[in-house]
């Protein structure tokens, strides 16, 4: 009786240093609401337009929009893989004109499948960011996706789509990988769609 009590002792004392040590891996791996970033911090930096004048005479600008997954495939092999362009929980806010169209392209160099994402959210639930299974609950409409990326190894080069989100309005926005849990693991960017804003920038946490 001694023997099998010592042995299920020491099968308790196994499972607990195992389940440590996966809780230790998980929390290294999928920080809970850690703003990252792999960039750094940016006070402002400018993204890329151009103005088109149509032929009614009005004048309206058009927003190169670059995102990227980074990984293995641009130099970033320690990359936290829930990322847009090396940040995640939201460390990047985008700040884009009203009325303007958007050309977003999102190149995936990442190893897991990944999508860009605009959503609309409630306004108490933007800057929370999206939590666990974001659904028509917290998102009161999606402007566009890009659908799924194909990972680096998938031919063993880069994968790239683009979408269009044209005329947009003032509110307040995130860019979402829009795969199950993805979002919720971190891959957020906000979005600021305002008159106010004449030159399109972004800023990092």
């Amino acid at each position: 009786m001694k023997t099998l009590t010592k042995a299920a002792f020491a099968v308790l004392i196994v499972a607990v240093i195992l389940i440590a040590a996966v809780g230790i891996t998980v929390a290294s791996y999928a920080p809970t609401n850690t703003v990252m970033s792999d960039q750094g911090a940016v006070a402002h930096r400018n993204i890329p337009y151009y103005n088109v004048t149509s032929s009614n005479g009005t004048t309206h600008e058009v927003v190169n929009l670059s995102l990227a997954a980074w990984g293995q495939g641009n130099g970033h092999p320690n990359a936290y893989p829930f990322n847009f362009n090396g940040t995640s929980y939201g460390a990047m806010t985008i700040y884009l004109p009203a009325h303007a169209d958007i050309h977003a392209n999102m190149t995936n160099f990442e190893v897991k499948v990944h999508t860009l994402k605009v959503e609309l959210p409630y306004s108490s639930q933007w800057s929370r960011g999206p939590i666990w299974a974001h659904t028509s609950v917290h998102v009161k409409k999606i402007i566009n996706s890009t659908g799924g990326i194909l990972p680096i190894w998938y031919g063993n080069t880069a994968h790239s789509k683009a979408i269009w989100w044209n005329n947009t309005l003032p509110d307040n926005y995130w860019i979402v990988c829009g795969l199950t849990t993805h979002a919720e693991a971190g891959m957020y960017v906000f979005v600021v769609v305002s008159s106010h804003v004449t030159t399109p920038y972004y800023t990092i946490k």
